[in-house]
């Protein structure tokens, strides 16, 4: 074969590839104004005088357009300090501005694989923190409680008379909020936020990450559908209360393992001592990762783990119950299924039924059902998934699809 021949062989093998492989050699662009979901994997705190690094975790997926991944969950965005202080007039909030210039986006799941780009982004909102974010991007302190002397106080008189003891869970939280507005913003490795990004970006290379395929192995995610119960029952009570929306196959220490690279964190158990810890650390305006979690049922069972993910704020948390289904399934069974109720809490009110305070919840509670299935898949430790329509699931208050997620481990 003669040099030409060799040439234009080769020419139209590369032009082969290209044509079979266009995401993983083609460039990717990213537009201006699209929304990154990310967690924070370093400690920020607006005291800090040498601004050192920051990096934070995409945990969602960008999709651009035809529902095409263009940025993967697990992409690193690398930046620092870029200012801090404290507003001289109003509340004399703290501050704190990030700035992120830098994304190592992975081409398929291996860190390995990479490809790094320049980035421009404003941060908009922090996920369930007492901490907000003003129109420049700055993360700023709690503002200063506009009724505390009003409502919160007529608050606190009208119900010691009903009920002394919540009263001074009441009381306490409110002079937590009055003293929370002179801490600095200080936020853990776990902290969640939102952000835009403020200019266009343009990868090399364009990623190659999809999410789990279809559950197929050794399970039948219909069945599993049909059997399971629809929602777990208020203790001592036969009340329907959270959707079971989620099943997970795998061992206990996969289901471990995943919670934990997820975010979500193990909650105390609900005692006299874990409760007294509360008032205290609500009082001192501090959050509690460990606050302790309302019992639920199901099949007249505690639950065996449950998880959430908790801020600074005891008003707002992601968190799930779980419960080993069937209960004689043992640890190292890796066909063992786990059942999940997600809620997330947005408000606290007093419940005459509980006979004391507890959580309002966000009442679409598929989103927080894709919130953890999201969280779970951005591990890397989902080989499968499906979403599965349930015939009737009675919702109540509570706004569904019915759908039960259905997540094989790896």
């Amino acid at each position: 074969m003669s040099f030409n021949c060799r040439v234009q062989c080769c020419l139209a093998l590369c032009a082969a590839l290209l044509v079979a492989a266009p995401g993983a050699l083609g460039a990717q662009q990213l537009g201006a104004a699209d929304t990154l979901h990310v967690r924070l994997l370093d400690r920020v705190h607006s005291h800090h005088r040498a601004r050192p690094a920051v990096r934070a975790l995409v945990i969602a997926p960008l999709e651009g357009a035809g529902g095409r991944v263009v940025l993967p969950p697990g992409t690193i965005l690398s930046g620092r300090y870029a200012g801090s202080g404290m507003e001289r007039f109003g509340g004399k909030r703290h501050w704190l501005a990030l700035r992120f210039d830098s994304a190592s986006v992975p081409i398929y799941d291996a860190a390995s694989d990479t490809v790094r780009a320049a980035i421009s982004m404003r941060i908009v909102a922090m996920d369930d923190a007492r901490e907000t974010v003003d129109s420049a991007g700055r993360i700023v302190g709690p503002v200063i409680p506009s009724v505390i002397h009003s409502k919160g106080d007529w608050a606190v008189v009208a119900l010691g008379i009903l009920h002394p003891v919540t009263a001074i869970v009441l009381a306490t939280t409110l002079e937590g909020e009055m003293k929370e507005r002179h801490r600095s913003v200080f936020l853990e490795p776990g902290t969640e936020l939102s952000a835009v990004l403020t200019q266009p970006v343009v990868l090399s290379r364009g990623t190659e990450w999809k999410p789990p395929p279809p559950v197929t192995r050794g399970a039948n995610p219909d069945s599993i559908a049909r059997s399971v119960p629809l929602r777990a029952m208020l203790h001592g009570r036969n009340v329907p209360s959270d959707i079971v929306g989620i099943a997970v196959i795998g061992t206990a220490g996969q289901l471990r393992e995943a919670c934990a690279a997820a975010g979500f964190t193990r909650a105390a158990p609900m005692t006299l001592g874990s409760d007294l810890k509360t008032i205290v650390k609500s009082a001192k305006g501090e959050g509690y990762g460990a606050q302790p979690v309302s019992e639920l049922v199901l099949g007249g069972r505690a639950p065996d783990m449950v998880y959430e993910k908790v801020v600074d704020s005891f008003v707002k948390r992601h968190h799930f119950r779980v419960w080993r289904w069937p209960a004689n399934a043992t640890d190292d069974d890796a066909t063992a299924l786990w059942l999940i109720a997600a809620t997330h809490d947005t408000g606290i009110t007093f419940s005459r039924q509980r006979d004391g305070f507890t959580h309002t919840i966000d009442p679409h509670v598929d989103r927080e059902r894709d919130k953890v299935v999201s969280d779970l898949v951005a591990t890397t430790r989902v080989a499968e998934m499906s979403y599965v329509p349930r015939v009737a699931v009675a919702g109540g208050a509570m706004i569904t699809d019915g759908k039960l997620a259905v997540l094989v481990l790896r």
